[in-house]
């Protein structure tokens, strides 16, 4: 009988529940708050300022759109490979809704929860792996289904564009620099999608990435106006990695890593090529070869996601002053004059107190040049002369001090590949 009982009551309590249902004002038709909605969702790209031929930044090839509810559960995985860009779903109306989306990724992504899109990477197989439309996401938005039923979804680049071009009006009418090859160091493989990302070690990183050659970089040898040439275009995926310490960097030319810093593993950076001529150097043995480290300022190394960033590289006068990583002229082969002459004379022969200059005339007078410090800090420490060495570093002035005799060693470098040697003799007694 309590079973019986049991049963009865259940069954009374879900009809009333029933009645109930049936009588609740509001819910009946289509003015009910929580009724299906057809929802129309529109996608847009923006953004980057400017439209390139190659790649087209507005080529769309697959899309991924999720649609969470209120509770961060998936509601709806629609995944299209026919191009569109306009969608139907049927939601609650008045319910919310939150809205994302991954396009050209190649394939279906596997998401349940709103918290799983922090887990979601972009990858490349490589660097310019575009030809089915540069990677793109919408940045979760949350929308009330409303009476429109319209939701237009913003489309974000996950790649970034830089444009590059020459100004040559500051160099040397002997100089002609043009440009053969443009590339991308340190370009990410992959990406974090929904966070902002960057590459931690150099596995992250194709070491060669996004690349031009002589035929991609034909602008840059176009003059413009005023020595300014035209534009080309390359891309690469966000690599965010901060700003430098503002005791690390006091101009452009600080702007370098040494091999032993992870920095220079992780950090993206442009090589142009050139076929480089003067009165005294050629390119015949290889490319000069100029780099810098990207970013939005000299503190800065982020390259942030569709963003447009413009560079214009200036060369001065010969255009390879600069010895260091950044300009690169190891295969620059010199065909100018060379000398390395010596001055007063490589014998010396003088009273204490007598200040005399000696040195070495150099060409090209950029050849390295090692003026024997070594030879002048023994002869300073045994009392023969104390010294000043020449701004240009080719020369030095000696203050004879003691009596005796000093010798001194001065070394050129490629091109010249000669040396020097000079004797001193401090007031010796006549033989």
């Amino acid at each position: 009988m309590d079973r019986e009982k049991r049963l009865r009551n259940t069954i009374l309590r879900f009809l009333a529940v029933l009645t109930m249902t049936a009588a609740s004002p509001g819910c009946i038709g289509p003015a009910c708050p929580f009724a299906d909605a057809e929802v129309t969702i529109s996608f847009i790209t923006s953004g980057m300022q400017a439209k390139s031929a190659l790649p087209d930044e507005e080529k769309i090839s697959d899309i991924n759109l999720l649609i969470f509810n209120s509770h961060g559960q998936l509601e709806r995985h629609i995944y299209s490979t026919d191009g569109r860009t306009v969608f139907q779903s049927s939601l609650l109306k008045g319910e919310e809704y939150t809205f994302t989306a991954m396009v050209n990724f190649g394939m279906k992504v596997s998401v349940s929860r709103i918290e799983d899109l922090s887990g979601i990477y972009c990858h490349l197989a490589y660097p310019d792996e575009y030809r089915e439309g540069m990677p793109m996401y919408v940045k979760p938005v949350t929308r009330v289904i409303g009476a429109d039923g319209q939701i237009t979804l913003n489309l974000t680049r996950l790649m970034s564009k830089i444009s590059l071009r020459m100004d040559r009006s500051a160099l040397s009418e002997d100089v002609t620099m043009r440009v053969t090859g443009v590339r991308i160091g340190n370009c990410p493989k992959r990406m974090q999608v929904f966070e902002s990302s960057r590459a931690v070690s150099e596995d992250d990183c194709f070491h060669v990435g996004f690349s031009l050659d002589e035929g991609g970089c034909v602008g840059m040898n176009r003059t413009y106006i005023h020595g300014i040439s035209e534009s080309v275009c390359v891309y690469m995926l966000e690599n965010m990695q901060g700003l430098f310490r503002e005791d690390d960097i006091g101009n452009d030319s600080d702007k370098v890593f040494g091999q032993e810093d992870i920095r220079s593993q992780t950090c993206s950076y442009i090589e142009i090529d050139f076929d480089y001529t003067s009165s005294d150097w050629e390119s015949s043995d290889g490319p000069l070869k100029y780099r810098f480290y990207l970013g939005e300022d000299r503190n800065s190394l982020d390259i942030e996601r569709n963003c447009h960033y413009h560079i214009t590289v200036c060369p001065r006068d010969n255009g390879i002053s600069e010895d260091s990583w950044r300009v690169d002229k190891s295969e620059l082969k010199y065909v100018g004059q060379v000398m390395m002459e010596q001055y007063p004379s490589d014998y010396i022969v003088g009273n204490i107190g007598d200040r005399i200059h000696i040195g070495c005339h150099l060409m090209p007078s950029d050849a390295p040049f090692d003026i024997g410090l070594d030879y002048l800090e023994f002869d300073r420490e045994r009392g023969i002369y104390d010294y000043e060495i020449d701004e240009d570093g080719h020369g030095v002035i000696l203050t004879l001090k003691k009596s005796g005799t000093g010798l001194i060693y001065m070394e050129a470098g490629t091109p010249i590949d000669d040396t020097a040697l000079f004797l001193i003799e401090v007031n010796l007694p006549e033989t």
